[in-house]
């Protein structure tokens, strides 16, 4: 140690550096007991759930602290866009001098409202940037910043909704990396924005038509494509639609006797059938960075709310996989088997459960 002042000690003696790792072990322990992350049982430290995710995501400690205080089972949109916003990944956020009274303008025109005592603060400006599309120069670069870190801080934010079990929470925060990923609101504008020649009469012409979605007019059949566009170039729209894919799911349920006890697992078979010259890239192109696509599969029960099982997985053409069913369930009823993408809005398969157990009687 060359300065043993900086540190606040006196010299560079062993019996005072032992002293100071050891209180510094000591207090580094009571932050992450205090915060959740591990467990501390006389002379055992274990990592919590939230332990684990902060190093899976290689986020702070405070950080997922804040989600596993501020989560819940039926957490809204408006409140996981300030919990992300919240994190401490935001804390060094530049908030340059005068940029409150900008902030302040920005904030009448954002949908959810922001606290306007603290316009100065960076996380208030990370929630303003996420709702808005923003031509300044360096407000482009701030959120270039922002949205980098979004993906994984989200990840973790879905990750602690499904080990709680929480299926509607989880669904949520799916769909809000989906906005940002592709800078629309889900709820209030069409997913058909996603296609680079869409305009507003185009979309409201296939509105009325019954399609809202990229997935709905890939499902199209060529007969119909045209008669659904009317005197738009076909060429234009079949060039767009080949940046998205068109996937195929199959399930099967396999009854299993392990230890002579009877268990049930559905196997799952996710084909992509359209050609695209890269299978895997996303066409993401509002966000700042390249991106595979990825996908969730969530077991859940819609009509209880309860997440049961989700597994993330990634593949340029085909993939077969198998998720285990509960077995402390007695009524699949309401359990269904969800494909959910990660940067598109619209591409959600859903598949009930309950009607694939009656193929077995």
């Amino acid at each position: 140690m060359v300065n043993p002042a900086y540190y606040g000690l006196e010299n560079k003696d062993a019996e005072v550096l032992s002293s100071y790792l050891s209180r510094l072990v000591l207090n580094t322990f009571e932050d992450l007991e205090d915060s959740g992350c591990i467990k501390i049982n006389e002379d055992n430290v274990a990592s919590t759930m939230l332990g684990t995710i902060a190093s899976q995501y290689y986020l702070s400690y405070t950080t997922v602290s804040m989600f596993g205080s501020n989560i819940g089972p039926d957490t809204s949109l408006e409140v996981f866009l300030h919990i992300l916003s919240g994190a401490s990944e935001y804390d060094e956020l530049p908030v340059r001098h005068n940029e409150e009274n900008y902030n302040d303008a920005l904030s009448q025109k954002v949908r959810y409202k922001v606290d306007k005592s603290c316009l100065d603060d960076p996380h208030v400006k990370a929630n303003l940037l996420f709702q808005l599309d923003l031509p300044i120069s360096d407000y482009v670069t701030d959120l270039k910043s922002v949205l980098d870190q979004s993906i994984r801080i989200i990840q973790a934010m879905i990750d602690i909704c499904a080990n709680s079990g929480w299926l509607s929470s989880s669904l949520t925060c799916m769909h809000l990396l989906q906005m940002i990923m592709q800078g629309l609101w889900s709820d209030t504008d069409s997913a058909l924005w996603m296609l680079p020649s869409m305009n507003a009469d185009l979309a409201q012409s296939l509105s009325r038509k019954g399609l809202f979605t990229v997935k709905q007019l890939l499902d199209l059949p060529k007969s119909t494509f045209q008669d659904a566009i009317g005197n738009f170039p076909a060429s234009r729209l079949y060039q767009d639609l080949q940046h998205f894919p068109c996937i195929q799911m199959k399930l099967k349920l396999q009854k299993k006797n392990t230890d002579g006890r009877n268990s049930l697992s559905v196997n799952i078979k996710l084909e992509k059938t359209n050609y695209r010259q890269n299978r895997s890239r996303a066409f993401v192109p509002r966000f700042p960075k390249l991106k595979d696509e990825a996908w969730w599969l969530v077991l859940g029960n819609t009509s209880t709310s309860e997440l049961y099982a989700l597994k993330r997985v990634s593949f340029p053409d085909r993939l077969v996989t198998h998720m285990e069913l509960p077995t402390t369930v007695a009524d699949f009823q309401g359990v269904k088997l969800m494909l959910i993408s990660d940067c598109y809005l619209g591409f959600e398969q859903e598949h009930s459960i309950g009607q694939l157990m009656l193929s077995l009687k």
